[in-house]
């Protein structure tokens, strides 16, 4: 898949501004960005729902219409037809795409096994997501778009996605997938493309996006804004959330040490330190945090 110079804009909003995406056959990419980035949009383009208003986009060689029935999709909100079982979904959507499905196999794929006659409208929102993903894959597909796949999700529902698409690609599979989670994309991805403002501004494996920044360590303590810990020697980049810093540094010893001699011992609290991350270099890049996504030390 390749993607050149797409632009599109709603009005006077301009969503993606020139941007650049290829994907290789057999490849897991993930596009990581804040809400409102521009993800969902470029994804809509790449499956032929929207057209562009400039730029060139081929999928498997073709344009995305033409593409389309080699395509599986997972739309960021997908609807289901309440009155409808698992398999009759199945079934109606494979035939949307002029093939038979085979539901059990497909139900089984993404951990629904045994749930061919249960209604739609009786899942859980897990069990939604991955029937969601499951037809996707009804038309036996040789790219898969999940747009914000886990979002909404609990933890335990999230981590069993991830597995599904770990097996997915696997199987030989090209998958790409949008996320605003940093450990989603870590978890997942062997490569990244970091977008803001409907860009791309950074590319690379997680390892090397992380490696890129240097040796700099992320240290976040509660304290208030008051306390001015963006002025403490050695802070390269600070920010408050109105209860916590998140302060960058070369070196965390002396960096525990500043903070100790401005707050005091009994004034250190919830602190967590913690080497680069996928929100460093985002931070890095565009001077702000991806927005939806957990605190640091919190579950996502």
């Amino acid at each position: 898949m390749e993607v050149q110079g797409l632009v599109k804009d709603y009005g006077p909003v301009r969503a993606v501004a020139g941007l650049d995406l290829t994907v290789a056959r057999g490849e897991l990419v993930a596009v990581l960005g804040p809400n409102g980035a521009g993800k969902t949009t470029t994804l809509e383009v790449i499956e032929g729902l929207r057209r562009p208003d400039a730029g060139t986009v081929r999928v498997l060689g073709e344009s995305p219409a033409q593409a389309r029935g080699r395509v599986g999709v997972q739309l960021q909100e997908g609807a289901l037809y309440a009155d409808l079982t698992c398999a009759e979904t199945l079934h109606f959507f494979a035939r949307c795409y002029g093939v038979e499905a085979e539901p059990d196999p497909l139900l089984d794929m993404v951990g629904l096994e045994g749930l061919g006659e249960r209604r739609t409208e009786r899942l859980s929102g897990g069990q939604k997501r991955r029937l969601q993903i499951a037809l996707a894959l009804c038309n036996n597909p040789e790219l898969i778009i999940l747009d914000e796949p886990t979002t909404g999700l609990d933890p335990l529902s999230r981590r069993r996605t991830w597995e599904l698409v770990r097996r997915l690609h696997a199987d030989g599979r090209t998958i790409l997938l949008t996320t605003h989670y940093i450990e989603e994309a870590e978890a997942l991805a062997e490569r990244v493309v970091i977008v803001d403002r409907g860009t791309v501004i950074d590319e690379g494996s997680p390892a090397a996006l992380v490696q890129g920044l240097g040796t700099t360590v992320t240290v976040t303590v509660t304290a208030p804004a008051a306390a001015g810990l963006d002025r403490l020697p050695g802070v390269i980049s600070a920010q408050h959330d109105g209860e916590r810093w998140r302060l960058s540094a070369a070196a965390v010893g002396p960096l525990l040490a500043a903070l100790t001699a401005n707050l005091g011992a009994s004034g250190l609290r919830d602190v967590w330190v913690q080497g680069p991350t996928l929100e460093d270099v985002f931070l890095a890049r565009t001077g702000r945090r991806i927005e939806g996504g957990p605190h640091p030390g919190e579950e996502g």
